[in-house]
């Protein structure tokens, strides 16, 4: 009696464990042998009720089996077997039927990525012949939408990357550094998904580092250095691949901008600074010992013409009256300034 109740209960125990795809297919074995007796039962229904009609008896099958669950592959062959069995036109004309009507209804789908959806949705339930039948176009579809896919996502890439370099337009770029060694400060730090917290340091481009120092871009040689537990990490090859594409003709054009506005403001600046520095000299602000601080600020200074300015401030500013003024206002400019004058001669032989 008590081994009786043992073997019970190890029995129950042993059913009770789960054994993985086993039980699955265990399951799914049992509801195709159900399914397989609904449809016959079905057949035998719709053909006493429709005994003379066999259009109607098919017309019925499709609408009753329209929602019928293939728990194997088994039964889905199974079931696309006997309804082409059950075509009143015979199985090549159920076939061609088939086809058109996929056909019909996929085309009724516009763009091509609803007709992929479509199909890969049709296909779960499609027999193996037709899914042959389509999987040409399934995979033209794929492509088509993949394509576009990635051209959506160079496009959002283009904008995105515009967006983040716009955001760099105050930062201050070396304007004696060349330009593509900008671009490729700007484009490493792209690579390395660091773009975002660039920030400029005398006139480069770099981030702050762990130890917060400031790292420029040619010494940078991974995003460890910057971000010690870093859970988006350096980005993957497909993105390393669109940046490679994408970037450079973005970030040149940045790079040429932006330090074409910067050596506009300089140039602009050093006009001002040439009219201060002739101001000084027309009014005679600046003694002939100082003509040399004035004359540093001009770009293309012609000499004679400053000199010849300084000698109308020193009269302006009163300091010139006299021929002894001049000679010795001269003597100082033209020992003082003879390496900007040439071939002048001395002004002790004057």
């Amino acid at each position: 009696m008590k081994q009786d109740l043992y073997n019970q209960l190890q029995n129950m125990a042993t059913n009770s464990i789960y054994t993985g795809q086993t039980n699955i297919d265990a399951v799914n074995d049992k509801k195709e042998m159900g399914l397989k007796d609904t449809l016959r039962t079905l057949e035998t229904n719709l053909k006493t009720l429709y005994p003379d009609n066999k259009q109607k008896q098919f017309d019925a099958w499709m609408k009753e089996t329209k929602e019928i669950p293939f728990p194997t592959q088994k039964f889905n062959e199974y079931y696309w077997n006997k309804t082409l069995d059950l075509h009143p036109q015979g199985r090549e004309a159920a076939k061609e039927s088939l086809i058109w009507r996929t056909e019909t209804e996929m085309n009724m789908f516009k763009s091509p990525a609803e007709k992929e959806f479509f199909l890969r949705d049709k296909i779960s339930r499609f027999p193996s012949w037709l899914t042959k039948e389509f999987s040409g176009d399934v995979q033209n579809l794929s492509f088509r939408n993949a394509n576009s896919n990635l051209n959506k996502a160079k496009a959002l890439y283009r904008d995105d990357l515009s967006r983040r370099l716009s955001d760099l337009s105050d930062k201050e770029m070396d304007p004696d550094v060349g330009i593509d060694a900008h671009i490729n400060d700007l484009i490493k730090l792209e690579q390395l998904n660091l773009l975002p917290v660039a920030d400029s340091f005398n006139g480069r481009f770099g981030v702050v580092n762990k130890d917060n120092v400031f790292t420029p871009a040619f010494d940078l040689q991974d995003r460890a250095s910057v971000f010690e537990k870093d859970p988006a990490g350096t980005p993957g090859t497909n993105e390393q691949l669109m940046v490679s594409d994408l970037s450079p003709p973005l970030i040149r054009d940045y790079v040429v901008g932006n330090l074409a506005n910067q050596r506009s403001r300089i140039n602009l600046d050093n006009k001002a600074a040439e009219g201060v520095a002739g101001m000084l000299l027309d009014q005679g602000k600046l003694t002939p010992d100082k003509w040399g601080e004035a004359f540093s600020m001009f770009e293309k200074p012609h000499y004679e013409t400053l000199i010849t300015r300084g000698l109308q401030g020193e009269i302006a500013a009163g300091r010139l009256k006299t021929n002894d003024d001049l000679s010795r206002i001269l003597y100082t400019a033209v020992n003082q300034y003879k390496d900007f004058l040439g071939d002048t001669p001395d002004a002790t032989n004057a």
